[in-house]
C-alpha cells in the first residue's frame, strides 16, 4: 500500500513528485554505466512529473564536454557516493531550510565571483530580514515581492509568520512575479502569478 502512494503522482498534491527512475535508491544503487546520461534522465523525468519545475532542470548536462573531458563516470559515482554519507531532510538540519541559505550563499558567491554585487542578483539576507521586520507579516496577509529573484524575501515572510504566530491553519499567502524561474527551486518548484501557502 505505502508503495502504491509513493508511485501515485496524485498522492503528493502540492508537493514534489519523484518518478522512480530519479529516486535515490535507483541512482546511488543501480547507476554504475553511462552515469551522465543516467543523471541527465532522472532530471528529465523530475521535471516531465512536476510542471513547476519546467524550464528549472533542463539546462543541466552531466554528459556536456567541458574543454577536451568529460566527467568520468568514476567522478560522477564518487559524487554520488559522497552524498550518500549524508541524510538531507529537513529534521537533520540545523534548521529547516538549510538549503534554501546554501542556494542563497552560492547566488552570492556567484555575484562575487563576476565582479558584480551581490545586490545586482539578489537581495542580501539582512536587508531581506530588516524588510520582513518592518512589514510584520500576518496570517492572512499577502506579501508581494515585485523584484523576486531567488525568493528569499517570500520565504522570510513565511518564516516570519511560522515563528511569531501560533496558529497553524492560518498562512500568509505568497505572490512572487509570473514566470520568475530563479525564484522556482526556492518556492518549492511553483512559479509566480497564483498564491502559494507553502
Amino acid at each position: 500500500m505505502a508503495r502504491q502512494r509513493a508511485d501515485s503522482p496524485a498522492f503528493f498534491s502540492g508537493a514534489f513528485f519523484v518518478p522512480p527512475e530519479a529516486r535515490w535508491e535507483v541512482i546511488h544503487g543501480d547507476l554504475h554505466r553511462q552515469v551522465g546520461d543516467g543523471l541527465n534522465t532522472a532530471l528529465i523525468k523530475l521535471e516531465q512529473a512536476n510542471p513547476g519545475l519546467e524550464g528549472v532542470l533542463q539546462h543541466i548536462d552531466y554528459t556536456r564536454q567541458v574543454g577536451k573531458t568529460r566527467l568520468a563516470d568514476q567522478k560522477l559515482r564518487d559524487l554520488i557516493k559522497h552524498f550518500d554519507k549524508y541524510r538531507l531532510r529537513n529534521e537533520d538540519f540545523e534548521f529547516p531550510d538549510l538549503l534554501g541559505a546554501a542556494y542563497e550563499y552560492l547566488i552570492g558567491e556567484f555575484a562575487d565571483s563576476t565582479g558584480k554585487k551581490g545586490g545586482e542578483f539578489y537581495t542580501p539576507r539582512e536587508v531581506v530580514r530588516l524588510m520582513t521586520l518592518i512589514a510584520d507579516p500576518q496570517p492572512q496577509h499577502r506579501v508581494y515581492d515585485p523584484c523576486c529573484g531567488s525568493g528569499g524575501m517570500l520565504i522570510q515572510a513565511h518564516q516570519h509568520v511560522a515563528d511569531n504566530v501560533r496558529a497553524v491553519n492560518e498562512r500568509v499567502k505568497l505572490y512572487p512575479p509570473v514566470q520568475n524561474e530563479a525564484a522556482k527551486p526556492a518556492l518549492g518548484g511553483r512559479g509566480g502569478g497564483a498564491p502559494m501557502n507553502p
